[in-house]
């Protein structure tokens, strides 16, 4: 049975929680039985087997941060956690395109942007929380989204990687490199080890984003050449197998379980790629490429047009791509619902349908990744304890229940032992030569063994599913949900493509006076 056909909408007599008018079932916010029967097989399978990991790591995560938190670390790592944000990487990278590292900038941008795409799909996929706060501080925002794997971690591992491949080959000397490797390891230490110093990754998190990282890395160094040149390669081809082919990865990634903005970083990243592709091909066949070292599709910079110059290209570069985006996605928010509302197109789960909310015009377009953020992300005093989300919530009520089923069953056991002890034989033990005597009759008894049945039926559950419904509405009513509309994932696929700083940008320098095309004759 197909994943579209297990998340289907609940019935009746399963609770969710209303936000801005959509149905908005927030992460985690049922119990772990109800990802076992919407998912298929093989994913619940490892959900189910990577659960009890994560879970296991809270209190060793929590005695980490009692050991090494000081108000000096506190500073450092939720400020190097900026380094993994995929708003870093929206800063650097037109600004290594715009100064003549195209060929450098193109491969940066396939390690960062698959990265993202697959620890996204993962995410989705496999649904596992975040560690549990408290006994956890986390110390930076965390958005309301899963665990497993870090994506920080993924993107700190495979441009480390990238960076170290491309300085051992330099002719830089002895020395700089040294330097420079020195630099990549705190770097990467920072990023790494900042996930678990702020509460926001457990130890099983790091590992499968750094085997992400590492496998992303070595693919694209591999094959790096034949990589770049097929990015400026002439042939529509190419760039017609690059967009249909992100589409279709798109519609691959999994519906959640819950309400998660996980494929949110998936349909960005995979946007730019869209974008690079097709946007490094024009550019390459434009006047104004140079070609270097067996490369096409080179944007020209020359440090003679002077350092007040070299700065306006950064800071009008920038202006345009967010000037673009914000543009943008407030015009798509006015010309697609209708769209989406006449031809009854499909939208994915957790997401409000075109035909339950007429038109966007009035919609803010919300937090559009700028310099604005900066001071948000970077914000050193964060030091958040407790619930941020429903899926905290749902954590915090799904380990006390595993610990009181637990802790029934073990005195379930205790019981039957003793009473074997004094020579007394228990109750489903004295219906086995009955049960025996019904197999020989043809009669079939299904029974559930009395240890499962007290399980399952045991007061105790319903009265922490009820509290956990409360806690979860209580919350929602204090810290109303974002809606999400089904329009949005196309409008984050037009919004970022990446054409605007790889092509258009780098042409519109040289009509303003800030270009360096002259220089080279």
């Amino acid at each position: 049975m197909s994943d579209s056909k297990l998340t289907s909408a609940p019935k009746a007599t399963e609770s969710f929680i209303i936000v801005n008018g959509a149905d908005d079932r927030d992460a985690g916010i049922y119990s772990d039985n109800f990802y076992s029967r919407r998912m298929n097989k093989l994913r619940s399978s490892i959900r189910r087997r990577m659960l009890p990991w994560v879970r296991s790591e809270t209190k060793g995560l929590a005695e980490l941060q009692h050991r090494w938190r000081t108000p000096l670390l506190d500073s450092y790592f939720t400020l190097t956690a900026f380094a993994g944000h995929p708003l870093f990487f929206v800063c650097i990278l037109p600004i290594m395109f715009w100064y003549g590292h195209s060929v450098f900038a193109r491969g940066f941008v396939n390690v960062a942007c698959v990265g993202v795409f697959v620890t996204s799909w993962v995410k989705d996929y496999l649904c596992l929380p975040r560690p549990l706060s408290p006994p956890l501080v986390r110390l930076s925002r965390s958005k309301r989204e899963y665990g497993f794997p870090s994506t920080h971690t993924s993107n700190a591992t495979s441009i480390a990687l990238y960076l170290l491949s491309h300085l051992l080959i330099s002719e830089w000397s002895v020395l700089a490199k040294v330097a420079s490797i020195a630099g990549l390891c705190v770097y990467l230490f920072s990023v790494v080890f900042g996930r678990l110093y702020c509460g926001m990754h457990t130890k099983t998190d790091i590992i499968g984003g750094t085997v992400i990282g590492i496998l992303v890395w070595a693919a694209q160094w591999s094959f790096h050449d034949a990589i770049d040149s097929l990015m400026t390669s002439p042939s529509w081809t190419v760039v017609s197998a690059v967009i249909l082919g992100g589409i279709v990865l798109i519609q691959s990634i999994p519906d959640t379980m819950d309400s998660c903005p996980c494929i949110d970083d998936g349909v960005t990243t995979m946007a730019v790629l869209m974008g690079v592709f097709p946007a490094s091909q024009h550019f390459a066949l434009s006047k104004y490429s140079v070609s270097a070292g067996g490369h096409d599709g080179i944007v020209h910079y020359d440090a003679a047009i002077g350092l007040p110059r070299s700065i306006l290209r950064f800071v009008f570069g920038l202006a345009v791509v967010f000037t673009w985006r914000m543009a943008a996605k407030k015009l798509l928010y006015i010309l697609l619902p209708p769209l989406y509302s006449y031809f009854n197109l499909p939208s994915r789960t957790h997401f409000v349908p075109a035909k339950t909310y007429g038109n966007l015009r009035s919609q803010p377009i919300g937090r559009v990744p700028s310099v604005l953020d900066l001071s948000a992300l970077a914000d050193s005093s964060i030091e958040i304890v407790g619930t941020q989300s429903t899926m905290d919530i749902h954590e915090q009520f799904s380990q006390s229940r595993s610990s009181k089923v637990s802790s029934r069953h073990h005195q379930q056991v205790e019981d039957i032992e003793k009473k074997e002890h004094f020579g007394l034989r228990p109750g489903h033990i004295n219906n086995t030569r009955q049960e025996k005597q019904q197999k020989q009759d043809g009669i079939v008894s299904e029974k559930v063994p009395p240890l499962v049945l007290e399980t399952l039926e045991h007061p105790l559950d319903l009265e922490l599913d009820e509290s956990e419904r409360q806690a979860m509405e209580q919350f929602e009513a204090e810290h109303p949900g974002w809606a999400r509309f089904d329009v949005d994932i196309v409008i984050k696929t037009v919004v970022y493509a990446g054409w605007l700083a790889v092509d258009s940008i780098p042409i519109m320098f040289e009509y303003i006076g800030l270009g360096t095309s002259y220089l080279r004759y």
